[in-house]
């Protein structure tokens, strides 16, 4: 079954054959506090002379990042398998991992009359991070879409979800598109605008809005 990333009607994955390297299954539920991120001033030390853990996440800068401005989109999931996100010129989004526990908005919120569901969080060129809607509430970047085109090359591995197996970013791996950074970690993925510093993280405690 073909499935798609989509922010209202912009579906972000088309589907080709092609092989995938090594595989690993599903990680565990990760719960443990978030490393600095390099856009944010370094962490004020403690009394005990270590730094002090941020509080928030920081919109990630591109330093390290795979360029992946080349390709009109670019899809990943967490190496848990639980977040699937996308890339593009001019937008970056993550669809909610599947048993999220923070609260989302209604649908008659974010998309009244459409008859959608509220699915994920995007960023945009008009410096809103914001909840979206779309009509299929799971978003698998398959290692047979193009959108993973960016990823073939890598030699990143890849993840089984379901009967699916998915194009993995790497913990601690960044990638971007001009002004749009996302950067997979143990506590979730995290996106942004570097212009607008705007941006967001998706976890399975929730969403958190950056600027």
């Amino acid at each position: 079954m073909a499935r798609h990333l989509v922010v209202s009607a912009i579906a972000l994955c088309v589907l080709s054959a092609c092989s995938s390297p090594a595989q690993w299954t599903p990680g565990p539920i990760v719960t443990e506090s978030a490393t600095t991120v390099a856009t944010t001033p370094s962490a004020s030390p403690t009394s005990s002379g270590t730094a002090a853990t941020p509080t928030a996440p920081a919109v990630p800068d591109a330093a390290g990042a795979t360029d992946v401005s080349g390709y009109d989109f670019s899809d990943f999931a967490s190496p848990s398998g639980r977040i699937w996100c996308g890339l593009r010129s001019d937008l970056a989004l993550c669809h909610f991992p599947y048993g999220m526990k923070g609260k989302v908005p209604s649908s008659n919120t974010v998309c009244p009359g459409e008859g959608l569901d509220v699915t994920g969080v995007s960023v945009d060129s008009q410096g809103r991070a914001a909840y979206f809607c779309s009509g299929d509430p799971e978003a698998f970047p398959q290692t047979s879409s193009e959108s993973v085109a960016w990823w073939k090359p890598t030699g990143y591995p890849s993840v089984k979800s379901d009967s699916f197996t998915l194009a993995v970013l790497p913990y601690g791996k960044k990638i971007a598109n001009g002004a749009y950074v996302c950067i997979s970690e143990k506590v979730g993925v995290t996106c942004g605008n570097t212009q607008t510093g705007k941006g967001f993280r998706v976890a399975l405690a929730g969403v958190t809005f950056i600027g």
